[in-house]
């Protein structure tokens, strides 16, 4: 794959497992318990597809490929990595709607 296509390929992983990740805290503020738990799946399966991605442009880089860095790559590793922090704010988010939901 090239840069490009990577960078590419990163931002729809990353934007499809946050897109889940929103849809899964308004199922979870309506207390819709099987749905949050069938997106939050959905969003981790795609954000590691995401993740996987990028460890391949890190060992390309380790084996001494050329890897320069330009914008669009900056903005999709930024894009994974808001994934990655939505992913566990969403999680603790949720378990408070759990523990609402109890009460």
């Amino acid at each position: 794959m090239t840069r490009e296509e990577i960078s590419f390929e990163l931002i729809a992983q990353a934007g499809s497992a946050f897109s889940l990740l929103v849809e899964a805290l308004g199922d979870a503020r309506q207390h819709e318990f099987i749905a949050v738990e069938e997106k939050l799946a959905q969003a981790e399966t795609v954000m590691n597809k995401a993740h996987n991605v990028q460890t391949e442009l890190i060992t390309s880089q380790m084996n001494g490929e050329d890897q320069s860095v330009d914008v669009l790559l900056a903005h999709a590793q930024d894009t994974l990595m808001n994934t990655i922090l939505m992913f566990t704010i969403t999680k603790e988010f949720i378990h408070l709607y759990e523990e609402e939901a109890k009460q």
